[in-house]
């Protein structure tokens, strides 16, 4: 199963690569291990599909997943249970982000960066967001060579409380979800409140 959803996912990112108005090829630069190139996209790559067949997939797997916790620089873990993951997941499925929904808001640069072997796709504000996208922007990151996503990184910005607040969402494939909140303080400093791991992967 693991198996046929990564060749989903890697038939998916072919089909967004191929759906752009102009060709988008990473151009080769010998002077430089970083190539970056600008794409006029007309669909990206669906995050929120990709992430609920994570969730499926982590669903069906005979594990119990281990959660650590760090609150202020204090860290603590403990086994959980395997349905406990979702819900705290629920916020980053939140704008939907999928293939044309975005387009007006976001741009797509991908990056072929050889140092790292991935080709990274970023998404980044093209213009002022309305109060009801609470995205700041997001990467994909692919193996050039299987064409499988390795790991997805979303940050959003919320309103708490009266607090400014910044969540960051790591999902690495097939090995572990880490949700960090960072507190943006008004005189522009940041404080991490709180940073959940989860692992499944322990190989």
């Amino acid at each position: 199963m693991k198996k046929c959803f990564y060749i989903l996912a890697a038939t998916i990112f072919l089909f967004s690569c191929g759906a752009k108005k102009t060709d988008s090829s990473v151009q080769n630069n010998n002077a430089d291990t970083t190539n970056t190139v600008a794409d006029t996209a007309v669909s990206f790559f669906p995050v929120t599909s990709f992430i609920q067949g994570q969730m499926i997939q982590f669903d069906s797997m005979a594990i119990t997943p281990l959660l650590i916790s760090t609150v202020h620089d204090k860290a603590d873990s403990q086994w959980i249970k395997r349905e406990q993951l979702r819900p705290l997941l629920q916020s980053f499925l939140t704008p939907v982000i999928n293939e044309t929904n975005l387009v007006k808001y976001f741009k797509e640069t991908k990056f072929n960066d050889q140092t790292v072997g991935a080709i990274t796709l970023t998404y980044d504000p093209i213009t002022t967001l309305p109060d009801s996208i609470s995205l700041s922007n997001w990467n994909v990151y692919i193996d050039p060579k299987k064409g499988t996503v390795n790991k997805v990184y979303i940050v959003k910005h919320i309103t708490e409380n009266g607090q400014s607040i910044i969540q960051q969402l790591i999902w690495q494939t097939g090995e572990f979800a880490q949700i960090t909140e960072i507190l943006n303080k008004p005189d522009g400093s940041f404080e991490i409140i709180r940073q959940d791991k989860y692992i499944w992967n322990f190989d």
